[in-house]
């Protein structure tokens, strides 16, 4: 068909008509609505996308009941969503619907996730107010950004619940949520995003909803459709392909009815890179170190008790904060999606409809890092190179200095003395995921008003994981270091020292195999009353249940290292140790580090790494490695090819089970003249859980030091090797009430409020029956590491309680224009349970030992405001009339959570001893942002449209103690990132376009701090000056990172 002069001068599309369905309501809640209204609450109303699914066929008229006296609604699989084409169409659809909608819910159809410059699912969520995500692998691994956005947040909160066409979906590394960037962008109908579900919506999303949609022929009906792109990154430089097909068709019969069937598959590569440096702790140094217990080792390796004045000289007070070192490292990543969809529909007659729905997606990620590390024991090593001074600013905190090391260096020594230790470290991470979900259904109109429909769904997801990393170390001369400016900076005094393999030493390595597994069996079934009363409209209710297991052969925690060559191991001279120019040329190799941080960082990048060869192929590095360790050092890898020696972290089998069953119901009612309408619904939910798995001791070859005191029977014990069995198990119930009210004060002007309760459980690892013991070493002056004790990680707590938030949201709706919009939204939730990590004390074979895990560590609030605004300039004559503006706001204020734990930033390097852990300050809940926004600015005119999209969010803590290095609490710094795209319809079924990313080059930063000092009984031997309990509320710079700035060109054709 073609298209008027009109419909090209707006972009190639009209705003689709409104489609109509009941709105189902009961007038009896009219009295108990408006007693809840008085609350200090509110809602942002949302469609009703219940546990049905989203994606079945809109009713025929044969097939829908009577809808007498009921007032004109779009149809619920159409609530929120987006026309298919043009970008003014759009905003014109998607305010009509956001206006009638019994719920507010925030939707982007694929259309549009094609037409922002996005190419996923998560990255595109972005752009919907309250919505942030995170720009790291992990949301606890601040040491690793990722180029693509990762985890969701809704209004701050990153318990976000996850639903595939209605029903519940996941993969198995990320516990219950389906990970979103695993989920191909091209294979969606749409997304929506819920803040204040209803009791139709299946629990789970504290922070609220998202919703994936996938197309079905029905609603597409014949239509054939593709895509083909090519990236490029202008830091990983390789180009990647991405494509998608889609066939769409429905075949009539007057015998058989109506019969659809879609199919739909699409692939994408994407290579990027990284480039980061990092600064350890800061440590509050004293003027002075006099006393016998206060040694430090001077250049010339002798022990001195006299050295502490020459380290803060030059600083304010007499004090200063010194880091304990420096870091440099680089990722390369190589990303795969492929995904699988499938939709398949029977109408044998007006009122039967039989569905099924088959979805795959593969997701393959592959990334490899070298990276240079600060190895010294102790943050409080570092000292000014004889005859210089560090400098300070006026708080303090150094600036710029030469420093030289007063750590150990073996026996005999291993390094010149001065000389800091430092790891260059190649690293190899595999990982394989693959989620399922085969669903069928079917929907009967029993009669003219009363509609049956259920569901049997099968969820299934598998993930693999092998991560391998090699360490060699060096001694390398005196760094002159400068942090005065935005990035570090480091200069060696010998450069030619790193040139020199021999320097080198072959020092460890570390494994961690992981296999996740899970499936879940779930079952429901609905029914719909609709009534002949423009008052009480219709009156819904269902159940459902579930029935799930989850399996993994390891935690997070149980990353397997052990040394191989060691300054603490038994050897007659250095030349024992097996060295870079000494071993076979395919084990080591001499790299630089090309164009690192773009040029701007100034670091040493050219060293010897450990041979991409060796990490890549782990099972012929595992004989390798062995041949040319020290004898005593040997690592033992999880895998091991011969059953000689157990593992310093084995790995350990953790089961759970879990049952949920829900009975929901949903009452809808309005006025006569449809000024007021609204539902009220309450669900009500059982779950319980059952897990098992095992306590995990260290083997001997873990050791890192003398055994020290101990008694033999007790090291017989805590260094076993052994793994014994542990469970645990839980059940607990939850009323979920909700209301949603709609007040019309004009045409143009709407009043929303919305109360309900919501909970999300706790995560899947934070259930595992898991605990992991490992050792704790301390420095000794003038020797080697002394086991100073025992220490435990927590896998999970299968005693763990859900977390609940109370909510309320109002909103107030302005609809000025087709095109125009401005609304403004308060919310307000009230958190119990909130889940956070803390250590505490714990007897374990008869030593108490400091244990970090998940607790429910108490109550908080989360409120805010959201303000959003959207418009074609109509008003402007000729081309100027395709300028737009979408914006949006958003305000959190969240109270602090006290009663979390990290380390004293002068503990050890690489472990937090028991005297070391410290209370925190109380803190902001993890994720939370103050303040976020986005603005894009839109054009669209005959067959142009292009879009250059900002978004931005606050500083927010990543995590209460950092697990890496440095203990202490991490914060992402505030981030801001440029998106753009443009595309020319060369036809009404072709067009071309250009899709932008990172254009302003925005890096992504990270802080640590405040940080809390232990008791001074507990720093006997690590010199600082500040007192028991003394807090620094400075928040320094940990991370600075620098990713692609990416391209991708693109061709889009629908028939």
């Amino acid at each position: 068909m073609k298209r008027n002069s009109q419909e090209l001068l707006l972009g190639g599309a009209r705003a689709r008509g409104n489609h109509r369905f009941r709105e189902t309501r009961l007038a009896a809640a009219i009295a108990l609505g408006m007693a809840l209204v008085g609350a200090p609450c509110l809602t942002q109303a949302q469609d009703a996308n219940t546990d049905a699914p989203a994606t079945t066929a809109p009713e025929s008229a044969a097939m829908a009941p009577s809808k007498k006296n009921t007032a004109a609604k779009p149809d619920v699989s159409e609530m929120g969503a987006i026309t298919v084409t043009g970008i003014r169409a759009s905003l014109m659809s998607a305010q009509s619907l956001k206006q009638n909608a019994d719920q507010i819910i925030d939707s982007v159809t694929a259309t549009d996730i094609n037409a922002l410059p996005d190419r996923s699912v998560t990255e595109t969520l972005q752009r919907i107010s309250g919505v942030t995500v995170d720009h790291f692998l992990a949301d606890d691994d601040p040491n690793h950004p990722a180029a693509e956005g990762s985890g969701v947040l809704i209004r701050g909160l990153p318990y976000v619940g996850s639903l595939l066409n209605g029903r519940t979906s996941f993969s198995a590394n990320n516990g219950r949520a389906l990970g979103f960037q695993d989920v191909p962008a091209e294979l969606m109908a749409g997304v929506d995003v819920y803040k204040n579900p209803s009791a139709e919506i299946i629990e789970g999303g504290i922070g609220g909803t998202v919703n994936l949609r996938t197309r079905m022929p029905f609603d597409t009906g014949k239509t054939t459709a593709f895509s083909f792109g090519i990236n490029d990154g202008d830091m990983a430089k390789k180009h990647k392909p991405a494509a998608s097909f889609l066939y769409s068709n429905v075949w009539e019969s007057d015998t058989y009815g109506k019969f659809g069937a879609l199919f739909d598959v699409a692939i994408s590569e994407l290579s990027t890179r990284s480039d980061g440096v990092q600064v350890q702790p800061y440590v509050l140094r004293p003027t002075k170190t006099d006393g016998p217990d206060t040694w430090l080792q001077d250049a010339d390796g002798n022990w001195r008790n006299d050295l502490g004045a020459t380290v803060a000289d030059g600083a304010p007070n007499g004090q200063g904060y010194v880091p304990g070192g420096v870091n440099w490292r680089r990722m390369d990543m190589d990303r795969r999606r492929i995904g699988l969809y499938g939709g398949l529909q029977w109408q044998p007659n007006d009122r039967w409809e039989i569905y099924s729905q088959f979805f795959r997606s593969n997701y393959n990620l592959h990334w490899s890092e070298h990276f240079v590390q600060s190895n010294e024991g102790n943050f409080y090593n570092p000292l000014p190179a004889n005859g210089t001074n560090f400098t300070y600013d006026d708080r303090g905190v150094f600036q710029t200095g030469t420093i030289t090391s007063s750590a150990w260096r073996g026996d005999p020594a291993l390094g010149p003395f001065g000389n800091n230790a430092y790891y260059t470290t190649n690293r190899d991470a595999q990982q394989f995921t693959q989620t399922t979900d085969w669903s069928n259904g079917f929907k009967v109109n029993l009669t003219d008003n009363v509609i049956l429909s259920g569901d049997l769904q099968l969820a299934k997801s598998v993930s693999n994981t092998l991560d391998f990393t090699v360490y060699n170390q060096i001694y390398m001369p005196p760094l002159s270091l400068d942090v005065s400016g935005s990035v570090p900076s480091v200069t060696v005094t010998d450069p030619a020292y790193l040139a020199d393999g021999h320097n080198y030493i072959l020092w460890s390595a570390m494994d961690h195999l992981q296999h996740d597994y899970g499936l879940e069996r779930a079952a429901k079934i609905d029914l719909e009353v609709n009534f002949d009363s423009a008052v009480v409209r219709s009156l819904r209710v269902g159940v459902r249940a579930t029935n799930s297991h989850r399996y993994s052969n390891n935690t997070n925690s149980s990353y397997n290292w052990g040394a191989l060559n060691t300054h603490w191991l038994t050897y007659n001279s250095p030349e024992d140790l097996a060295r870079a120019d000494t071993l076979p040329s395919w084990m080591q190799s001499y790299e630089t580090l090309g164009n690192f941080y773009r040029g701007d960082a100034n670091v040493p990048t050219t060293l010897w790494f450990p041979s991409s060869e060796l990490v890549s192929n782990y099972r012929k590095a595992i004989p390798a490695l062995r041949s040319h360790a020290l004898e005593g050092g040997i690592w033992c890898p999880q895998e091991t090819t011969d059953g000689s020696c157990t593992p310093g972290s084995p790995m350990s089998d953790n089961n759970m089970w879990e049952k949920t069953q829900a009975l929901y119901g949903s009452l809808y009612f309005g006025t006569p003249d449809d000024r007021f309408d609204g539902n009220v619904g309450l669900r009500l939910v059982r779950t319980s859980v059952r897990s098992n798995g095992s306590v995990t001791f260290p083997s001997l070859s873990s050791a890192s030091g003398s055994l020290g005191n101990y008694p033999q029977d007790v090291i017989d014990v805590m260094f076993s090797g052994l793994t014994e069995p542990m469970e645990g198990h839980t059940s607990y119930k939850n009323a979920l009430p909700s209301l949603n009210l709609r007040y019309k004060l004009t045409d143009d002007l709407q009043w929303r409020f919305a109360a309900g309760r919501a909970i999300t459980r706790p995560a899947i690892n934070q259930l595992n029956a898991y605990l992991k013991v490992g050792a704790s070493w301390a420095a000794t002056p003038g020797g080697q590491s002394t086991l100073a004790g025992w220490k435990a990680t927590s896998g999970g707590n299968p005693a763990l309680k859900p977390m609940i938030s109370d909510q309320f949201d109002t909103s107030l709706e302005w609809y000025f224009a087709p095109t125009g919009q401005l609304y403004t939204t308060l919310f307000h939730k009230k958190l119990k349970n909130y889940i956070a990590d803390e250590i505490w004390l714990q007897n374990i074979a008869g030593q108490t030992l400091p244990v970090s895990g998940p607790v429910n560590a108490g109550d908080g609030t989360v409120k805010g405001f959201e303000i959003g605004y959207s418009q074609f300039f109509d008003f402007l004559p000729g081309a100027w009339r395709g300028f737009g503006v979408q914006a949006n706001y958003t305000y959190l204020k969240s109270s602090r959570i006290a009663g979390t734990t990290s380390c004293d930033p002068n503990h050890n390097n690489g472990s937090c001893d028991a005297e070391f852990i410290v209370n925190n300050q109380p803190l902001p809940m993890q994720g939370l942002s103050p303040k976020s926004y986005n603005f894009t600015a839109m054009y669209e005119y005959g067959n142009w449209s292009a879009r250059l999209a900002w978004s931005w969010r606050d500083r927010y803590l990543l995590a209460e103690q950092d697990s890496g290095d440095t203990y202490v609490p991490v914060w992402s710094d505030s981030f801001g990132q440029l998106d753009g795209s443009v595309f020319f319809n060369i036809n009404k079924n072709v067009k071309v376009g250009l899709l932008l990313n990172n254009l302003t080059n925005a890096k992504t930063k990270v802080l640590m701090g405040p940080s809390t000092y232990a008791d001074s009984d507990a720093r006997i031997n690590n010199p600082t000056l500040a007192p028991s309990g003394y807090v620094d509320q400075n928040r320094y710079l940990r991370s600075t990172f620098v990713n692609d700035r990416r391209a991708e060109v693109v061709i889009r054709a629908t028939f």
